[in-house]
């Protein structure tokens, strides 16, 4: 079939350079003929080869169980990064893993809209339950990823794994409360080298971000290789100590224990490599240091959280202000974080349809300035106490003595023997519900709605004792701790079931006889009726309950000195 001139021309090319070939092998000798045959087979087998590396090369990726590891990586505003938490899973074929991550923790602001608690972080298996209920959350989380790893495959030297991302950003709370979000999703196809990593940025802080949290930038970091080649974790030790007891420690952004005063606190099992280690007290104050775990070795960390002037005679060391605006003071004597509540007049009991009987009349009191300790006092300054005054300790509860738990089963007398040792007294009545009321008239800490998740109660808490202030947001309006539930608190009073009717306007300290010793605030089995600020109870002084505890006050004598 004729295509034409340049088909024959090129037909012609063809034969032409063929007799051309062929003439020349002619004219060779046989040894000659022979190296040429050899030549010919070399680069035919070398074509063959090449061929089949392009082939293997271009192949598909096959599908094979993969072993696939995420780790949240924090920049800090400092300079170091290290990773917040971890999560893995291996996957068979036509396998997914679901991963929720959370990084910070905030609160609403009126002025700002949020602002932050601090910046703990999580990762978490992502089920038919929500995540969010495996981690301890004090506010609502700031920054949220919904991970889909799935279609993990082998490809040479490297895994190929398809994943898609949801990320939520907080922009606000809506009136009701409920934090409002800002969302994005992408898709994207990792290619993870054998013995490497693929990152994905997922966040570059703003400003506000890097003020609050300390944050440069947020990095999704991936590990991934075929199963059986998984790398071995190496673990080592901490040891963390603290100028502060009862602090809580954080380990890249997760609770793990707390400051003692026995000495450092050892972290177990702690993983290699660079790990932020945080302390932070009952006001939010914090210290912290990154330092680097090596395998088999223990590291030590000592951090400082008081940072202000030396104590002053009385032992009292200024702090400054609490999130609530209250001046504070670390009392050295036994540890405590202390509360300036000012004087003023307020309205003490309830209406006469609301509460008790022994709540009523309503009535104008009027208090002056006083210290009021942050949080019950705990079995960690009271075992201080116990070694300082040579007295038996209290019947011990089923649940033990842990140095951060509310010290309990203790009778008004051994509550009194405490507050005078650490240079103060129990609170009187008036006292103890002008810090937990303040200048209006609340019916709970925080305001006139109760809401179960604020403080160890019945209604929404663990139905288990608690370490002092860990509800931080079961708070007065000055910045005392577990005025509603917890432990019951002894104060200073005599019980006067009308003693409502004749009491004094200015500073009442109730009856000057009788059987019965006042106790406010309910405990961790109370209902919300129980924990408001207006309800009151009287027990015999003798009796060492299980769930009565108590605090301490002072005479400000700042407030004396003007």
């Amino acid at each position: 079939m004729d295509h034409g001139p340049d088909s024959r021309k090129a037909s012609m090319s063809t034969g032409l350079t063929s007799g051309m070939q062929r003439q020349a092998v002619s004219r060779c000798s046989p040894r000659h003929r022979g190296t040429l045959r050899r030549a010919a087979r070399v680069v035919v087998w070398t074509v063959v080869l090449s061929a089949l590396l392009i082939a293997a090369s271009s192949s598909p990726a096959r599908a094979a169980p993969v072993w696939t590891h995420l780790e949240l990586v924090e920049n800090t505003a400092e300079g170091p990064a290290f990773d917040r938490c971890q999560i893995e899973a291996t996957l068979e074929k036509s396998q997914t893993a679901r991963w929720r991550v959370f990084y910070g923790e905030a609160r609403a602001d009126a002025n700002s809209g949020w602002s932050a608690i601090r910046s703990s972080s999580g990762c978490a298996q992502a089920g038919t339950e929500h995540a969010a209920t495996t981690w301890t959350l004090r506010g609502s989380p700031y920054f949220l990823v919904d991970i889909v790893v799935g279609q993990a495959s082998v490809s040479d030297r490297e895994v190929l794994i398809e994943a898609a991302f949801s990320v939520q950003r907080l922009t606000g709370f809506a009136q009701g409360g409920a934090p409002a979000y800002e969302t994005r999703t992408e898709k994207r196809t990792l290619r993870v080298p054998e013995g490497g990593s693929a990152v994905v940025p997922i966040l570059v802080a703003s400003a506000k971000e890097t003020d609050e949290f300390r944050v440069r930038e947020l990095l999704l970091k991936f590990r991934a290789s075929a199963t059986g080649s998984k790398p071995p974790v190496e673990y080592g030790e901490m040891a963390v100590a603290a100028d502060v007891p009862r602090a809580e420690i954080f380990l890249d952004g997760g609770v793990v224990g707390r400051t003692s005063s026995d000495g450092p606190v050892v972290l177990r099992a702690v993983r290699v490599g660079e790990r932020e280690v945080i302390a932070q007290d009952a006001s939010g104050r914090e210290a912290r240091a990154v330092a680097r775990v090596e395998k088999g070795r223990r590291t030590s960390v000592s951090l400082t959280l008081m940072k202000g002037p030396p104590a002053s005679a009385d032992g009292l060391r200024p702090l400054g202000r609490n999130p609530q605006g209250g001046e504070e003071l670390w009392r050295e004597k036994d540890g405590a974080i202390v509360v300036r509540v000012p004087g003023g007049e307020f309205q003490m009991g309830s209406p006469a349809t609301e509460g008790e009987p022994s709540e009523h009349p309503r009535h104008v009191v009027r208090v002056s300035s006083f210290l009021m300790d942050k949080t019950e006092v705990t079995w960690g300054q009271y075992k201080r106490f116990l070694a300082a005054s040579s007295r038996p300790p209290p019947k011990s509860p089923i649940w033990g003595t842990p140095e951060a738990f509310p010290v309990s089963s203790i009778t008004w007398e051994e509550a009194r023997a405490f507050c005078a040792w650490a240079g103060g007294r129990l609170p009187t009545e008036a006292e103890w519900e002008r810090a937990a009321r303040g200048d209006d008239a609340r019916q709970y800490p925080w305001g006139n709605t109760f809401d179960p998740w604020r403080c160890n109660t019945r209604d929404g808490g663990p139905h288990a004792p608690t370490p002092a202030a860990a509800y931080p947001d079961c708070v007065g309006p000055y910045g005392v701790l577990d005025l509603a539930g917890s432990v019951l608190e002894w104060c200073s009073d005599w019980y006067g079931e009308t003693y409502y009717a004749e009491s004094p306007v200015e500073n009442p300290t109730g009856p000057e006889t009788g059987t019965k010793r006042v106790m406010r605030g309910g405990n961790w089995m109370s209902a919300s009726p129980m924990v408001r600020v207006a309800s009151r109870l009287g027990s015999e002084p003798t009796w060492p309950g299980p769930m009565t505890g108590f605090r301490c006050a002072q005479e400000d004598r700042k407030a004396d000195e003007k």
